[in-house]
């Protein structure tokens, strides 16, 4: 299986990555990057490391790169932000163009569409409820939680050719 990752260069990331590495079902991974990765996992031939400018773009040369994926591990983020602005373009807007930009060349198995998975790490304590009265941290856990009402939209929209997993 081929798999997309962003975020290899985080804590959680770069974990998964060396998990995915280990696994012998992920024949390929093509880790989305906006830096070189470290040569001590940057040589395995099951990587490819993708320098990214912008996530909010996915040229066709990025497009081919990722072409046969059958799922992304999104762990693109981190718990603190410069702004409220950063944090929501970064935690939802990155992630949802890169939803629809994956979703769009669906693997396919005889002939038969198969599900694109988008595997969305999100943030602990994130809130869905967007009018529910938090207590602290409230601007970041909504903004996780409009992350996952919008991949969840995403998916029921698609469902034919998208899954999302948070």
């Amino acid at each position: 299986m081929k798999v997309i990752l962003a975020g290899s260069t985080g804590f959680i990331g770069g974990e998964v990555l060396e998990q995915c590495l280990q696994n012998s079902s992920i024949t390929s991974i093509t880790a989305l990057s906006r830096r070189d990765l470290p040569l001590s996992v940057a040589n395995n031939p099951k990587l490819k490391v993708t320098i990214v400018k912008d996530f909010l773009s996915y040229p066709e040369s990025l497009l081919q790169d990722i072409k046969g994926a059958e799922a992304c591990i999104w762990s693109l983020g981190k718990a603190r932000m410069p702004d409220n602005d950063t944090a929501r373009k970064v935690s939802v807007d990155y992630t949802l163009a890169a939803a629809k930009a994956f979703g769009q060349d669906s693997a396919s198995e005889n002939g038969k569409a198969k599900n694109f998975r988008f595997v969305y790490c999100s943030g602990g304590a994130a809130e869905r409820d967007q009018t529910k009265t938090l207590w602290f941290r409230q601007d970041y856990r909504r903004i996780r939680g409009q992350a996952e009402n919008d991949l969840l939209a995403h998916a029921r929209e698609h469902q034919d050719t998208f899954e999302t997993c948070i």
